[in-house]
């Protein structure tokens, strides 16, 4: 998911809208495109990688797939530093792109060290140990590392012309760059170094980077007033899935404070679990922060850009209500359900059919943005492209 479709939709949003902030173009258009077929099939073959295990062809499939991704990321990041470098107009969120697109470069380089110490463990003691010291701080690298921090960096640029929010603090604006990477690098070492030599002391720092993740989460939309009125002409139909991403993010980062409470306090009781940990409650943050925050982010801001650079008028768009429902309602069931699975197996039933009503909403998403692009290719003959204003302004058409 992360490499597929958040790395698609990042790759594809800055290539488009990057250089529009910076009012220039994208440097080397021709190379850029080169990554969309290096990260597809890289994707490809890690993918058959993994259902071909223990293959002894298996290992080496992972190593090429992950140098094609590797390379694809490598000329994503090229392709922006140098359209940033070119244009000369440092801007608010330039740190926050850099930042993400270095936690991409480490996440690609990490893939197939993850691949060897999953698939080909040697034993299944080894396996174990391995799942539960590595796959959390690896997935934190590619969901906070990469998405999170993109997704906030652009939301500085983004939300206050498009809607006209308030701009955050600059102090803010330093405390969420530094305070989101310095959580993730000390909460991924301290994790990693407190499992290996059973420390619980550096779990507990671990733990108190959570904390950081919570307060961000919860300031962040303060920082905009998101949740006041805006005015009716810049108010449009991604704003409410914004809106609501940005609840899911206050409760996934509040499930990841919980944790440790979750686990000691009712879990292993309930249950008689021996076992501290709960893949259940876990499982539903992650989902509560992929599908709550990062992917209704990504419906909310294509809602409002695709149709925009197309030529489209919003106004007259469709609402996307039913997606709005249908992945609100598809990701409480599956946070819900997730965890009373611990307590009875009935509950994995109902949290099965929660995928299948996320999956219809995506779709009439996606056919939307479909016909907004159909639409764009019609109206694109004698019209010149669209920009992005300096000044707090919404998109618009010159």
């Amino acid at each position: 998911m992360v490499f597929g479709f958040v790395g698609f939709f990042i790759m594809g949003f800055a290539y488009q809208v990057f250089p529009r902030f910076k009012q220039s173009t994208l440097w080397k258009p021709k190379l850029a495109v080169a990554s969309l077929p290096l990260m597809a099939v890289g994707i490809a073959l890690q993918t058959v990688a993994h259902l071909i295990v223990p293959s002894t062809f298996a290992f080496p499939l992972e190593l090429i797939a992950s140098v094609l991704q590797f390379v694809a990321v490598s000329i994503f990041a090229l392709v922006i530093a140098q359209t940033s470098r070119r244009a000369n107009k440092p801007e608010v969120q330039d740190r926050f792109v850099y930042g993400a697109l270095a936690w991409f470069a480490i996440a690609a380089i990490a893939n197939p060290f993850v691949f060897a110490a999953f698939e080909f463990p040697g034993s299944r003691e080894r396996l174990l140990f391995n799942l539960a010291t590595f796959n959390i701080p690896y997935r934190d690298v590619e969901l906070v590392g990469v998405a999170v921090i993109m997704i906030l960096g652009v939301s500085l640029r983004l939300l206050p012309h498009a809607y006209g929010l308030r701009e955050p603090y600059k102090a803010w604006r330093n405390f969420l760059f530094w305070g989101l990477n310095a959580a993730l690098i000390i909460g991924a070492v301290s994790f990693i170094a407190g499992m290996i030599g059973h420390n619980h002391w550096l779990l507990m720092v671990q733990w108190l980077t959570t904390i950081a993740l919570l307060v961000i989460a919860i300031g962040t939309p303060r920082q905009y007033r998101l949740f006041k009125a805006v005015a009716r002409d810049k108010s449009d139909r991604g704003l409410k899935f914004i809106r609501a991403a940005y609840v899911w993010f206050i409760i996934a980062t509040a499930m990841l404070v919980f944790v440790p409470i979750y686990n000691f306090g009712i879990y292993m009781p309930l249950t008689g679990s021996n076992v501290p940990f709960s893949h259940a409650f876990f499982g539903a943050y992650r989902h509560a922060i992929t599908v709550g925050f990062i992917m209704m982010m990504i419906v909310g801001v294509s809602s409002k850009v695709v149709p925009t650079l197309s030529g489209v008028d919003i106004r007259r768009a469709a609402s996307l209500w039913p997606t709005f429902i249908l992945l609100n309602l598809g990701n409480m069931m599956r946070v819900g359900f997730q965890i009373a699975t611990d307590y009875t197996h009935s509950a994995y039933s109902i949290m099965g059919l929660s995928g299948f009503i996320e999956v219809v909403g995506l779709t009439l998403w996606a056919y939307e943005l479909v016909r907004n692009i159909r639409a764009g290719m019609v109206l694109k003959n004698g019209r010149a492209l669209p920009v992005f204003d300096s000044a707090p302004a919404q998109i618009t058409r010159n």
